[in-house]
């Protein structure tokens, strides 16, 4: 006979595994330090290639300006100038990213102890099962292995 609970909770542990659990699975497997250190690196690297792709981007924009008063230019407080907002964005950015990335953490691993629970549960009906037949009867796993 068939066991309903059991087979409402591995449809939903499937279902898990295949849709949301998939990205969730790969966030638990990191200790909580290791994925943020990892995320903030990695948006840190194109955040800079990105702010690097802006400053050629205005650069190209205002050529004309830039052609025509380069000599009078100081180039020192441009200089400066970029840096100072180099800083202020990637300071905001990262602190951004922190958040996120701590509040994602902090999802996948509650919602991977739902997993777990749901896998629990399962565990303990296969157990109860295993306990409750006779260890004269002739299971399937029985049979197979004297075909065999």
């Amino acid at each position: 006979m068939i066991n309903e609970e059991k087979v409402i909770l591995m449809t939903r542990a499937s279902l898990y595994e295949e849709k949301k659990g998939k990205e969730k699975l790969k966030i638990s497997r990191y200790f909580r330090h290791d994925y943020i250190s990892l995320q903030i690196l990695c948006g840190w690297f194109f955040m800079t290639v990105s702010f690097a792709l802006c400053v050629v981007l205005w650069g190209a924009c205002h050529m004309e300006y830039l052609l025509d008063n380069l000599h009078k230019m100081d180039l020192e407080n441009f200089g400066r100038t970029i840096i100072l907002y180099y800083v202020s964005a990637a300071a905001v950015y990262l602190c951004v990213l922190y958040g996120v990335c701590s509040w994602r953490y902090h999802a996948a691993k509650k919602s991977v102890g739902s997993y777990t629970q749901t896998l629990r549960k399962l565990s303990e009906i296969y157990a109860q099962e295993r306990r409750h037949v006779a260890p004269d009867a002739v299971t399937e796993e029985k049979r197979h292995d004297e075909l065999t």
